[in-house]
């Protein structure tokens, strides 16, 4: 489950820890990019590193407008005791 998924993505990432200085621990690899571990079934993954970084931004700035969207639904049946589907119907 999820310890084996871990497990791979710490082997695609990190350098083992027997070829890491003992100054450096938890070395990232030259060749990897934070996120990228290769699952693109889709095909959907820029070719770019510059590209990839580019998708993971608005991904975030997309999950943070979530985020605060959810907050101010929230806020509004905390201020007027309506839920969100409630609003629709009046």
């Amino acid at each position: 489950g999820i310890a084996k998924a871990e497990t791979i993505r710490a082997e695609i990432g990190w350098v083992e820890p027997e070829n890491v200085p003992f100054d450096k621990p938890g070395q990232l690899r030259d060749s990897y990019i934070p996120g990228d571990i290769g699952f693109d079934p889709l095909g959907l993954k820029p070719e770019s590193e510059e590209d990839f970084i580019a998708m993971q931004n608005k991904e975030l700035q997309n999950g943070r407008l979530g985020m605060l969207a959810a907050a101010g639904f929230l806020a509004q049946e905390l201020v007027d005791g309506k839920g969100i589907i409630e609003h629709f119907s009046s």
